[in-house]
């Protein structure tokens, strides 16, 4: 059976991916549901309204890669120089994309890169996590 583009790449949240920080697993949460919107708009032909949503995954990571950069920095964690690396290849691969002018033959590649960073960070969680449970303050909430 081969794949075609139509074919649901959708992420799910499972219970295994929690880290027990609200923070951290709101953001995670957040960013699964905006890659599922960004793939569903897609199918449906809605570029214009994709571009709206990729620059708002854009946002919802960069605050993510933040608050858990700040969490690993305070406690002087030796994986921040790799976190950050991680945090800026997909951060400039995905202006990449917003950069082309047919997003259409983009999905594919923008939707697996999105399956593999998201294995990608689960995969760093398990060095990360001992340090998520360590900080102090409520430093990476947003106070409405």
């Amino acid at each position: 059976m081969t794949q075609n583009k139509k074919t649901p790449m959708l992420l799910s949240w499972h219970q295994e991916f929690e880290q027990d920080k609200e923070i951290i697993d709101e953001q995670h949460r957040a960013i699964l549901a905006s890659i599922n919107s960004i793939y569903y708009l897609s199918i449906k032909g809605e570029e214009s309204n994709l571009i709206k949503h990729l620059m708002m995954l854009y946002s919802q990571l960069q605050l993510h890669f933040k608050t858990e950069l700040l969490i690993l920095r305070q406690h002087e964690a030796p994986q921040v120089a790799a976190y950050e690396q991680h945090a800026e290849a997909l951060l400039n691969s995905l202006l990449d994309i917003c950069d082309v002018k047919n997003l259409d033959h983009q999905t594919q590649t923008l939707f697996e890169q999105f399956k593999s960073w998201w294995q990608e960070h689960l995969e760093l969680h398990q060095h990360i996590t001992p340090y998520l449970f360590k900080w102090d303050g409520e430093f990476c909430r947003v106070v409405a």
